[in-house]
């Protein structure tokens, strides 16, 4: 009913909110309350009640018909949002409802008054100290008013001293009234202090936590110094631990503690049974928040003996996502040390520990996938380099067994003064340099420029070509041009090289094939042995070849039979 009642446009914080319930349920009783009083109490001296004294008593009439006018208005100011009408509202209708009937009967009874103070409250409480002043000089004047008005309605004597001491009656509950909302002022004004201290110490750790991350320091360092400032920013703490689950999820393990004690534990591998009866158990097995203190007959902390003061522990589930990873552990020696307000300030700060621990996790995970694709990158070099390796030495070889098979030099020497082609030349120094270190090499012999770039094939130079040209004739596009053309180059005598094992591999298997088709044409050893001797001779250029059969000291059968 409140929620309908309440226009969400106007009503926005909790505070204004209550305030309009407050106000729609003070006007609901007090129309009900003046209601059943107007139907059902008859007064003393008339024998009527008041709607029936109403109807022959015009004042009587217009205050009963303002009441229920102005509780109406309270009603609608309310939903309005007007809060000064809606505010002095309650008051007003106590003043036409409870207040009147006190200023009839002339403030003579003794319960009078207490309609007086019951004005000063509703609007006290709902103006604060504005209405406060207000109801006061409205009670005073009525008081005024209606304590002169009764005494001569009476017959009695009006007494001046016993008006001043009403007077400075609700003058002391107006005070008291003032003093109260002060202090519930003071009270919220402290428990917003507080709040907000602990939020920024909150933000403070959360800040200090991220900043670890990116620094790149390991979980246990981030751990350590964490649990020592959540020490040192709540004073009611006295040990501060984290505990985190294994891989196995069977036990809860010690991963930071403070204080010297905190080490001893960490020393002894210190952890709890997942699930068992005791407050990190608990958390971790339903990752709930537990509080628990001690010396009470239903409470789940276990006592430990290196930490004998605690009062009151209370843990909170470190979370990711629906798994739980651990827990946060706060010790005091205060028993009631945690209250339900601080809750959600420490829940908030396991929850961002929680967050903390997952990327330290992904961060070392990730710099270790770094370092493990570094070293395998590095493998990766070291290989290449050695297939680089063995791919020069392979290309040396095979050059250098190619150029020793080959009757002549294979060199070229062109000169254009006499247009003539010259083979057979020799190594010159600066060719030879080339070869050597496999570099350009220039060298200036009076106006003229010698120039030798190394000839390579994967890497390894076979060679080098060596050309002159008058001094600063050549410009560094042309030695790139020349460096192109020596590695096509290059690329082409390797291409020939390979053309030409490839038909001295083809020739010898051509005639090995031959070689073995006459052997096998054979019908009988010596026939073999005999031709296999023409066949090698004829192959080999050799004067004399010698086949044996047979093993030394077999005797004169086998030095017959087994040669040819």
């Amino acid at each position: 009913m409140f929620r309908t009642l309440i226009n969400p446009k106007i009503y926005v914080t909790t505070l204004e909110q209550d305030r309009a319930r407050l106000i729609y349920l003070g006007t609901a009783v007090l129309l009900f309350l003046f209601t059943l009083y107007a139907l059902l109490v008859r007064e003393e001296r008339t024998g009527t009640t008041t709607f029936q004294s109403a109807l022959s008593d015009p004042t009587g009439l217009t205050a009963l018909i303002s009441a229920y006018v102005m509780g109406v208005l309270t009603l609608v100011a309310t939903w309005r949002g007007w809060h000064l009408i809606s505010g002095y509202g309650l008051g007003i209708l106590w003043f036409f409802s409870g207040l009147q009937i006190a200023f009839q009967e002339g403030f003579t009874q003794a319960g009078n008054g207490i309609a007086l103070v019951i004005l000063m409250l509703l609007t006290g409480l709902l103006m604060r100290e504005q209405g406060i002043i207000v109801g006061y000089i409205v009670a005073v004047a009525t008081l005024l008013a209606g304590y002169g008005r009764g005494a001569a309605a009476t017959g009695g004597e009006y007494a001046p001293s016993t008006l001043l001491t009403l007077i400075l009656q609700l003058t002391g509950i107006a005070v008291l009234i003032y003093l109260f909302l002060r202090s519930t002022q003071l009270t919220r004004s402290e428990t917003l202090a507080r709040a907000s201290e602990d939020r920024l110490s909150l933000a403070n750790i959360n800040t200090q936590i991220a900043q670890r991350i990116s620094r790149r320091q390991n979980l246990a360092e981030v751990l350590n110094t964490t649990v020592e400032q959540i020490r040192d920013s709540y004073p009611d703490l006295y040990h501060v631990q984290i505990f985190l689950i294994d891989e196995a999820r069977n036990m809860a393990r010690l991963a930071a503690s403070t204080g010297d004690v905190g080490r001893l534990l960490m020393r002894r591998e210190h952890s709890l049974a997942v699930g068992s009866q005791s407050v990190i158990g608990q958390v971790t097995a339903t990752g709930e928040a537990v509080i628990a203190r001690a010396g009470t007959s239903n409470t789940v902390h276990r006592r430990n003996e290196f930490l004998p003061d605690t009062m009151a522990e209370a843990a909170f589930p470190l979370r990711i996502g629906d798994q739980i990873i651990g827990a946060l552990d706060l010790q005091s020696k205060i028993a009631d040390a945690f209250h339900e307000t601080d809750l959600p300030i420490y829940q908030s700060l396991a929850d961002n520990i929680a967050v903390a621990i997952d990327n330290t996790r992904l961060v070392e995970q990730t710099t270790q996938r770094l370092l493990e694709n570094q070293q395998l990158v590095q493998q990766m070099r070291d290989a290449m380099q050695q297939v680089e390796r063995l791919n020069r030495q392979l290309t040396a070889k095979a050059w250098s067994d190619y150029l020793l098979g080959r009757e002549s030099d294979m060199s070229v020497m062109f000169d254009a003064e006499r247009n003539a082609v010259q083979r057979g030349t020799e190594w010159t120094p600066t060719l030879s340099q080339a070869v050597r270190e496999n570099t350009i090499v220039q060298k200036q012999e009076g106006d003229q420029s010698i120039i030798a770039i190394p000839v390579q094939v994967r890497g390894q130079p076979i060679g080098a070509l060596e050309f002159e040209v008058e001094s600063g004739t050549l410009m560094p596009e042309d030695i790139e041009l020349v460096q192109t053309v020596v590695e096509r180059f290059g690329l082409a005598v390797e291409s020939a090289r390979l053309f030409d094992e490839s038909q001295r591999v083809a020739r010898r298997e051509a005639t090995l094939n031959e070689i073995g088709g006459r052997l096998q044409s054979s019908n009988n050893v010596d026939a073999v042995l005999s031709e296999a001797a023409r066949s090698l001779q004829s192959t080999l250029g050799a004067q004399r070849v010698a086949i044996r059969l047979g093993s030394p000291g077999a005797g004169n059968g086998g030095q017959r039979n087994g040669s040819s």
